[in-house]
């Protein structure tokens, strides 16, 4: 059975899919005239973009979101419900700690006209994957206790929906506030969900706001211009529990590794930057066509984090890794579970590449000496299974994403005149990286949050840095920077110091 065929197969979040045609539907009233006393109740389309922020050691926060519900402002109990609906009862597989200060779609629905003051969700169960170095494997699973499995928050500014204008609603969940710890630092187990939801007003030149990483799979291609576009395809989201979503191209969009639309093959994983434009298209800036999974011969896409400790050959060349698998596109978490290990063997013929090209601004070589432990990778292999054993992937291709990585200022190397181009030394609080010093690089298209620059970052603040990390082996010097040998280097796109 075909990759692509094996998720038709599956269940789909209706309602979730950003087709051209649905966005245009979704900007008519899909209400019932009850009578020529009554008023039409009109709708309109709003989009629910969901992120998270990270908490060091903690791999993976899995929980499912069954339901979402908007509070009429000025009222205490009525509400109108997103999903589910009579006809739709989706239920999305979220991975908290996936979005490390990362957004994703997690909806689009028809909502009533109205003032929203208030989003709650539903979630069903929890639990906490963390990297505990005195374990072997190093992977410890945590049952999660949720203080409220149904955590309401007020939206500010207030939600408004109007007929034929796109809306969109952001929720950021906050790991780092919502996770118990102990006297000694250890997690609990207790969770008590905090979140904040913020309405979006989008701008002419970003629309309602960049997608670093879309992480999904091709089920569908559009090579044919529409409007102002050149074609799309359809990218199924979640490893097929979230959202279908159409990708629109421009003439402004970068593809690589496919020559063309004509030339997209289905089943193929794809990372994508987009944006959500003021129409409720989501338009693409960057993709990566990576490589085609194939069920019938167990060769899909393994992404997660490199563990300590890799086997190099003479050379520093990495040969062999232990991989810890935090999702896989599409999902056969059937056969190999998510949140184990697997051994990933690199060959000679193993090709390698980085996800978000425009962030590796340095042109920093990632090859079989740049591999280290801490990374999160997309592993594309064939996968075998051995009883008693663990199973084993022979990769195909090896690409770098982008990542977000914790800690603090350590020193700063070099600030360019423009406050924004530099370098600085980070720690990191991350055991998996073994907390080691890195290197980071920014330039002047880095984005900085709740700072102004290099010289703003205060000393020992919580600070998330984005970006491509890199290893490396022997001393060279990167966008001027001299960086010396056994160094992690990370290119960022984004700091973001925490209040």
């Amino acid at each position: 059975m075909a990759c692509d065929n094996c998720m038709r197969e599956r269940p789909r979040t209706l309602g979730l899919g950003i087709l051209v045609l649905t966005a245009a539907a979704l900007l008519t009233s899909c209400g019932q005239d009850e009578g020529p006393e009554i008023r039409r109740i009109e709708q309109g389309p709003v989009y629910t973009f969901i992120g998270d922020s990270p908490v060091c050691d903690v791999l993976a926060f899995r929980t499912t979101i069954s339901g979402l519900s908007l509070r009429i402002a000025g009222t205490t109990e009525d509400k109108f419900t997103v999903f589910p609906t009579s006809t739709i009862a989706p239920l999305i597989k979220m991975n908290f700690a996936a979005l490390r200060d990362f957004s994703t779609v997690l909806n689009l629905s028809s909502v009533n006209e109205n003032s929203y003051d208030q989003v709650a969700l539903t979630l069903a169960g929890a639990n906490l994957v963390l990297y505990d170095p005195t374990s072997a494997p190093p992977i410890k699973t945590v049952t999660g206790r949720l203080s409220t499995a149904t955590p309401a928050v007020p939206i500010q500014p207030n939600l408004t929906v109007v007929k034929g204008q796109v809306q969109a609603l952001r929720v950021d969940f906050d790991m780092l506030r919502s996770i118990e710890v102990d006297a000694q630092g250890e997690v609990t187990g207790n969770l008590t969900p905090m979140l904040t939801a913020t309405a979006v007003t989008p701008t002419d030149a970003a629309g309602f706001g960049f997608f670093d990483d879309l992480v999904g799979f091709v089920t569908s291609v559009s090579p044919n211009p529409v409007g102002n576009f050149l074609g799309g395809f359809t990218c199924q989201l979640l490893a097929g529990s979230g959202p279908a979503v159409s990708v629109n191209l421009n003439a402004q969009t970068d593809m690589y590794g496919a020559p063309d639309l004509k030339s997209l093959e289905t089943g193929r994983v794809v990372e994508v930057g987009a944006y959500v434009d003021k129409d409720g298209n989501l338009v693409a800036k960057t993709i990566e066509v990576e490589d085609r999974a194939v069920v019938e011969e167990q060769r899909i896409a393994f992404v997660g984090y490199v563990l300590p400790s890799p086997t190099l050959d003479a050379s520093g060349n990495v040969t062999q890794f232990k991989f810890y698998v935090r999702e896989e596109e599409p999902d056969l978490s059937r056969e190999v579970p998510l949140d184990s290990v697997v051994v990933v063997n690199v060959s000679p013929s193993t090709a390698f590449q980085v996800s978000s090209r425009p962030t590796n601004f340095a042109n920093v070589p990632f090859d079989a000496s740049a591999v280290a432990a801490g990374q999160e990778l997309i592993v594309h292999g064939q996968y075998t299974l051995t009883a008693d054993q663990p199973t084993v992937v022979a990769a195909n291709s090896i690409y770098l994403k982008i990542q977000t990585l914790q800690g603090g200022l350590a020193s700063l190397v070099e600030v360019a005149s423009d406050g924004r181009t530099g370098a600085f030394w980070f720690d990191p609080c991350a055991r998996i990286q073994q907390r080691a010093p890195v290197l980071v690089l920014t330039n002047n298209d880095t984005v900085f949050i709740n700072v102004f620059g290099l010289g703003e970052i205060t000393p020992h603040a919580p600070l998330l840095v984005r970006g491509l990390p890199f290893y490396i082996k022997n001393a060279a010097t990167y966008h001027g920077v001299p960086v010396p040998a056994g160094t992690l280097l990370v290119t960022a796109r984004q700091i973001h110091q925490l209040q």
